[in-house]
């Protein structure tokens, strides 16, 4: 009988599968920070996309994991955790393989550091989202189509796994449309789009059956109109092409890979340096072995399509995660960069990776912590519940469905719905009131406005409701 031995790659897989899971699960946050994860938290109690819970496409393969997780140890912040924690692993895994390196090399080991490390990923891992298991599918998607094939079975592999990405993260759909049509051109087509269409009835039959198809289209209709032509965030509702580019600059500089921005931390000025150094030496490599590099040329092409598609028809603005999978190619411009440092074994190269990966480790745990204590939006919740004393809340319909959900018992009016301001405007006598936001202009002529308390939590954390104002009203005399 043979014995089964791990070799040296594995055992430090294994080493790596083990971090993840134990750093996740230590910075599990258990609150809900923006409307996005509060709309997958309810789909944990009642999955419904007429309710918006989620919003269509419905993401039913992410919900599918965090309701098995959820049912099997009810903990709404550690189900969201594991599925992080497992992602993470993966994305390493598939980095490696796209950065033609294993984990035992130097150059490996970096590669699997910066990815482990790296704060959006961390972040995303904690967070009621599903991005993080769309950038892992894609991860693997992309070896499979892209990277020379040892068996057959992984091209068909490659399809399976796209038919399942668009019931993970439909939006990253655009990041594997060249290899995908590439790889279908190239013989055995009915085969390829068999594994593709099964990968997709696996989470549309259940989904239907949930949902019942007329109610499927009519969601899928209203969100994607509303998305491209009135709450999405696109090109078509955000307009300001110069905001739109440097958001999303400052997306993957900033929020992505830590680096120094207007108002951050001078840590993260300290890091820039090496960070740029790192990248330029990497861009370097590639540019001098250009023709040469024909898989990373494809997973460069990759790229560009999906910065195209964001930039156009994601909110790039406020959602920096859209970012997310563009971190795959930095990763490997990174790994090619540390790998020439080490060639060139020189002791002052080799300083400045260890300081790149030191100021890394500082950047992202500062984050972590940050990300353990409520969201400025989590705090207001907190102090109405705790105070107990306002018998009406005016703000924006996000903010207040945000509070509706946590069961605080108030009036709610909605800013910007004319006939509730007017029902309020005839109604009011001095009561306690409080406006969230500053609507200073549409109540000023009416109302005296005192400004009683400010939230705000670090926007690298979450970008969403950064600084939150509070008010309060009292009749003109």
């Amino acid at each position: 009988m043979n014995s089964v031995i791990l070799n040296k790659n594995q055992i430090y897989l294994l080493i790596v599968l083990f971090a993840c899971f134990i750093s996740r699960m230590a910075s599990t946050i258990y609150y809900i920070e923006d409307i996005d994860s509060l709309r997958f938290a309810l789909s944990l109690y009642d999955y419904s996309l007429e309710n918006l819970q989620p919003h269509f496409p419905g993401y039913p393969v992410f919900c599918f994991f965090a309701k098995i997780l959820y049912l099997i140890m009810p903990s709404m912040g550690i189900s969201f955790s594991i599925i992080g924690a497992i992602s993470t692993f993966v994305i390493i895994y598939f980095s490696l393989r796209l950065g033609n390196t294993e984990i035992k090399s130097p150059e490996g080991a970096f590669m699997s550091i910066i990815i482990f490390f790296n704060p959006m990923i961390w972040l995303m891992g904690n967070r009621y989202m599903p991005d993080l298991m769309g950038l892992a599918l894609v991860s693997a998607i992309l070896c499979f189509f892209i990277l020379p094939q040892s068996r057959k079975g992984n091209l068909f592999a490659g399809f399976f796994l796209t038919g399942i990405l668009l019931g993970t993260r439909l939006s990253y759909f655009p990041l594997v449309l060249i290899p995908f049509f590439k790889n279908l051109q190239e013989g055995l087509s009915l085969k390829k789009i068999t594994y593709f269409v099964s990968g997709i009835l696996v989470w549309l039959i259940p989904l239907i059956f949930l949902e019942g198809f007329d109610s499927l289209i009519v969601s899928a209709k209203k969100q994607t109109l509303g998305h491209f032509t009135e709450f999405g965030g696109t090109a078509i509702t955000e307009n300001n092409w110069i905001n739109r580019f440097l958001y999303t600059i400052e997306s993957v500089w900033s929020d992505g890979l830590g680096g120094y921005w207007i108002s951050r931390s001078w840590q993260t000025m300290f890091f820039s340096f090496f960070l740029i150094a790192l990248t330029t030496i990497g861009v370097f490599t590639i540019a001098k072995n250009w023709k040469y590099e024909k898989y990373l040329r494809r997973i460069i092409r990759c790229i560009f399509l999906y910065f195209i598609w964001i930039l156009l028809f994601q909110n790039v603005i406020y959602k920096s995660r859209h970012i997310l999978p563009i971190l795959l190619l930095f990763f490997i411009i990174l790994t090619i960069g540390i790998e020439f440092i080490l060639k060139k074994k020189s002791m002052t190269l080799n300083i400045i990776a260890v300081v790149f990966l030191f100021s890394l480790v500082q950047i992202t745990g500062r984050l972590v912590i940050d990300h353990k204590k409520p969201v400025a939006i989590s705090k207001l919740k907190d102090d109405i519940i705790n105070n107990n004393i306002h018998k009406t809340i005016i703000s924006t319909p996000l903010i207040n469905f945000y509070l509706q959900t946590h069961n605080i018992d108030a009036i709610f009016v909605n800013i910007y719905n004319h006939e509730q301001l007017n029902e309020f405007y005839s109604k009011y006598h001095n009561e306690d009131v409080l406006v969230i936001g500053n609507f200073t202009q549409l109540l000023s002529q009416k109302y005296d406005i005192i400004k009683t308390n400010r939230y705000y939590h670090n926007p690298y954390v979450n970008r969403m409701w950064s600084k939150i104002e509070t008010f309060s009203l009292s009749l003109k005399k």
